[in-house]
């Protein structure tokens, strides 16, 4: 003879199995909540993102906040100067990384020609700007949040390249740009540095 289960209790083990799914879900990027130490000349900071950080949707303005606030991190801890947000940078970087995302292209230069110093030129800026670029093919994310500013950060630490650019001590001045394609899943993001 079967036991009586409450609808309350089914809905008790409902909500059980689907809190440890999650977190089981969460568990995949175990890897990238631990940055490692750095290089023999160069450190990289804690991670700022965790579980119950990672993954909710987040607006574009929180997203380049927080990538500023990675960089700043990463910076303190190799003694240089913080950068701040600069508007104009950081219209470059969202539109370089919308554009790449739209028209699906990956580079520096668009397929026009026009550099990362181009495109800043062209909305009025003065000088030029280093840039760092990244893509996540086939995203597993369902929306842009803190887990892929975190794991974008990190790759850049960790490629001498772009870290050349973090570190650069005579930037003052940063902008972030991040986009998806929902057709393809791929999420773009660009650091712009003046």
């Amino acid at each position: 003879m079967g036991r009586y289960r409450s609808p309350k209790s089914k809905q008790l083990t409902t909500g059980i199995f689907v809190v440890v799914a999650m977190i089981l879900f969460q568990g995949k990027d175990s890897l990238y909540y631990h940055n490692g130490n750095g290089g023999d000349n160069w450190k990289i900071g804690s991670p700022q993102t965790h579980i119950f950080n990672a993954h909710q949707t987040r607006s574009l303005a929180d997203l380049q906040t927080q990538a500023l606030t990675l960089v700043n991190r990463d910076r303190q801890l190799n003694n240089l100067s913080p950068l701040v947000a600069d508007p104009l940078i950081t219209k470059t970087a969202q539109g370089h990384a919308e554009d790449m995302a739209k028209r699906n292209f990956y580079g520096h230069d668009t397929p026009e020609g026009k550099s990362p110093t181009d495109r800043y030129q062209a909305l009025g800026g003065k000088g030029g700007v280093g840039e760092n670029i990244v893509v996540l093919p086939r995203s597993p994310y369902f929306s842009l949040n803190y887990g892929l500013v975190e794991r974008f950060q990190k790759s850049w630490m960790y490629s001498e390249g772009h870290r050349k650019n973090l570190l650069t001590p005579n930037y003052t001045k940063f902008g972030y740009g991040i986009a998806t394609n929902p057709k393809t899943a791929k999420v773009y993001a660009v650091q712009n540095f003046q």
